[in-house]
């Protein structure tokens, strides 16, 4: 695990400021002052309050570290930050999710863009049978600010979720790392949810019935309206990564259903031809980014200490033999050997 210089000195990437001037309302209303706030951030007070202003990752993750620090990481100020944070917070964003057609859309939609929202986790979905499986993988968050993030993220969620579809969120359970699970206590007994430990990912199973039902605030062309500004802003701050980078996210947020080139093509609304060509023009291929892809992420989650079989139902497969013969094509070894490995170099029991 690198320690927090070196993690945070990766984090260049663009925000909205909008996020940073919630955190600095809620750290004043505790009687912290601005300057200390804004101590060693490289962010000025005029940004706070300047539409459309940008800081980076870093700085807000600088900011956090102030609050954290001050308040001796007090349980319970992430889950107030993100009681704070309202859907239309997320700007564009925001009013994309709002106006969705299906909740599966906006979920979907959030996880397309999921660098415009308050986590610094890296995250995907999978929809296995009727229920969606979210995964956030925050091994790369400097450990001290984790607590609060991860009460910041959970609060996001379960109280836009209420606050929009006017329903609680439909969760059928979780799984907590980094032994937080007692800080999220308070906010899981408000909704009556349930959460084990776990050894990571962080990960939430919603129930998706209803997930395809017609909403009544749905608005499709100003879904698309929005969603267009979405990537305008992500193309501006050198987040978008090309073709190749597109159809990587399809393939790890449809991992439940095995996806077919064609099915990624439309997905991407062009024909399978025209996907073939801008791969090869971007110096990849479809079965490349599947064996990348697919690859990498089998290879995290066996690095956890999941089994064999736990990996396999994760990323959609009927059990673990045609994960085995799958992860043999992509790495040359068998999982089994590789999670040995794995937990060599790590120091874990074999």
């Amino acid at each position: 695990m690198p320690d927090d210089d070196e993690t945070v000195s990766s984090w260049e990437w663009r925000r909205s400021v909008t996020l940073s001037a919630v955190l600095v309302d809620l750290a004043r209303d505790h009687g912290l002052p601005l300057a200390e706030c804004l101590r060693d951030t490289g962010i000025e007070p005029a940004q706070l309050t300047t539409p459309g202003m940008e800081v980076t990752a870093a700085q807000e993750l600088a900011l956090i570290g102030n609050i954290v620090t001050r308040f001796d990481d007090r349980p319970g100020l992430g889950l107030e930050a993100g009681m704070r944070t309202h859907v239309t917070t997320y700007g564009a964003l925001g009013l994309a999710l709002l106006s969705s057609p299906t909740v599966r859309s906006a979920m979907d939609l959030l996880m397309r863009y999921i660098r415009m929202t308050t986590t610094f986790a890296r995250t995907r979905h999978v929809y296995q049978d009727d229920t969606l499986l979210l995964y956030a993988d925050d091994r790369d968050v400097p450990p001290r600010l984790r607590g609060f993030l991860l009460e910041r993220d959970v609060a996001v969620l379960l109280t836009n979720w209420t606050a929009v579809y006017h329903a609680p969120a439909p969760i059928l359970g979780g799984q907590v790392a980094w032994g937080l699970r007692p800080r999220l206590q308070p906010i899981l007994d408000r909704y009556g949810l349930t959460a084990t430990d776990g050894a990571g990912p962080h990960l939430v199973v919603f129930d998706t019935a209803g997930f395809d039902d017609p909403l009544p605030q749905a608005s499709p062309l100003t879904a698309a309206l929005f969603e267009e500004q979405c990537a305008h802003l992500l193309r501006r701050r050198g987040l978008a990564k090309g073709i190749a980078g597109s159809v990587r996210e399809v393939l790890l947020h449809r991992l439940g259903g095995r996806v077919s080139q064609e099915d990624v093509a439309a997905a991407l609304h062009m024909s399978l031809r025209t996907m073939r060509r801008r791969l090869a023009d971007e110096g990849t291929s479809y079965r490349s980014l599947c064996s990348e892809t697919y690859g990498n992420l089998a290879e995290e989650l066996l690095a956890t200490g999941l089994t064999v079989e736990d990996v396999a139902y994760r990323m959609g497969y009927s059990g673990a033999p045609s994960f085995s013969n799958a992860f043999k094509q992509w790495r040359g070894v068998s999982p089994g050997r590789f999670a040995r490995a794995a937990a060599e170099r790590h120091g874990r029991p074999v």
